[in-house]
């Protein structure tokens, strides 16, 4: 177990307690300071409840969970892709992006694949915030990159 596990999850156990043991009937549940707290990882959004990030045992378990959370938000992803793509003119262009996620399922970071080449700004910041919050799996395996590539495919 990792130092600082326990502390992490107390306030869940407590939710867990409060919810399971309290009283039944119209009465309010009681108010703690957990509620009210907001953490440095939820962007300052009150009573925010976090979401509940799957496990994955393999770094190709990770990659999947983390491609299926992507995959479900592609709609909006492509809305930044067609913005990008009318910004620059050309509305074919081929856009790969690569997005980090730490071992416990934070967004990390939307990059250009190119070291050498930064990503547009608008660009990245449209497809953090479309992803940023997101149920993205723990895991054991450090960081995982995803590349994701937006082409239109040729009929």
């Amino acid at each position: 177990m990792t130092p600082g596990t326990i502390l992490r999850f107390a306030p869940a156990v407590l939710w867990l307690a409060l919810g399971c043991g309290g009283k039944q009937g119209g009465a309010e549940a009681p108010k703690t300071d957990v509620a009210d707290a907001s953490s440095a990882g939820d962007g300052g959004a009150q009573g925010a409840t976090p979401a509940v990030r799957p496990f994955a045992n393999t770094p190709l378990e990770a990659q999947s969970l983390i491609q299926v959370q992507i995959d479900a938000h592609m709609k909006t992803l492509w809305k930044c892709v067609g913005d990008y793509r009318t910004k620059k003119g050309d509305p074919h262009k081929a856009v790969t992006v690569d997005v980090g996620i730490d071992q416990e399922g934070t967004l990390l970071g939307v990059m250009s694949p190119n070291p050498k080449q930064e990503l547009d700004p608008v660009l990245r910041d449209c497809i953090f915030g479309t992803l940023h919050g997101l149920a993205f799996p723990r895991s054991h395996s450090g960081v995982i990159t995803v590349r994701q590539t937006f082409t239109d495919v040729a009929m």
